[in-house]
C-alpha cells in the first residue's frame, strides 16, 4: 500500500492529464493501428508529442533550422 501511496504522490506533482476531442472513427482507427502494430496508445502519443517538440526546437523564431 505505502508503495502506491509513495507513487501516487510523484505521479501527482509530474503528471498531468491531456485530453484531445477527435471524432470517434480516427479514435477507433488510432486504437486499432496501435493494437495490429502492438503499441501502447500512450506511449504512441507521447512520442508523437516528444518528437514535435524537438522539431519546433530545432527551428528558430524565423522559422529557419537551427544548426543542431
Amino acid at each position: 500500500m505505502a508503495r502506491t501511496q509513495a507513487q501516487d504522490k510523484y505521479d501527482e506533482g509530474h503528471y498531468v492529464f491531456q485530453s484531445v476531442k477527435v471524432r470517434r472513427q480516427l479514435r477507433d482507427d488510432f486504437k486499432a493501428a496501435c493494437a495490429a502494430r502492438g503499441d501502447k496508445v500512450n506511449t504512441v502519443l507521447r512520442e508523437a508529442m516528444q518528437d514535435y517538440v524537438k522539431a519546433t526546437a530545432a527551428v528558430d523564431d524565423d522559422g529557419d533550422r537551427r544548426p543542431q
